[in-house]
């Protein structure tokens, strides 16, 4: 597989094109999050839905729940980060994910497989599914069966 820096696409940002197996494939660049104050709260609006700052604030764990400013401030830069949506919610802003977590964490391992070696992303991928239990393993292929599903139609 061959990866490259593609340009931008529609959304400004910019985009790998990959090559994988004769077929070229383009997978939009995702800023990782940084820090464990971004990650928990984009955890939290994962599990809320969306959220203003203060609703954002009283979700996450009492260890990250600085002052407000510093929470309203990691919504804005995710937000500016393309990762947030905001609208106004009243005199509040609301902020929405722009991706599910699911999405997010498929998205930055596709970013991140597409700068590998086939034998390192092939290797990666197999103790990936091959520390799976049973229920895990029966779970992966019936959501596997239902994207193939969702991508013949």
């Amino acid at each position: 597989m061959t990866a490259v820096l593609a340009g931008e696409g529609g959304s400004g940002r910019p985009h790998l094109a990959a090559e994988w197996d004769g077929m070229m494939l383009e997978v939009p660049e995702l800023t990782p999050l940084q820090g464990e104050l971004q990650l928990q709260v984009m955890a939290a609006l994962w599990r809320l839905g969306s959220g203003t700052v203060e609703q954002t604030r009283a979700a996450l764990p009492p260890r990250y729940r600085g002052a407000y400013t510093t929470v309203q401030t990691v919504l804005n830069r995710l937000a500016e980060r393309g990762l947030l949506e905001r609208s106004k919610d009243g005199v509040a802003i609301r902020y929405t994910p722009r991706l599910s977590e699911a999405d997010y964490l498929s998205r930055s391992i596709e970013q991140t497989l597409a700068m590998a070696s086939r034998d390192a992303r092939q290797t990666a991928l197999a103790q990936l599914i091959g520390n799976l239990d049973g229920d895990e393993m029966s779970a992966l292929r019936r959501r596997a069966r239902q994207i193939e599903t969702k991508r013949k139609t």
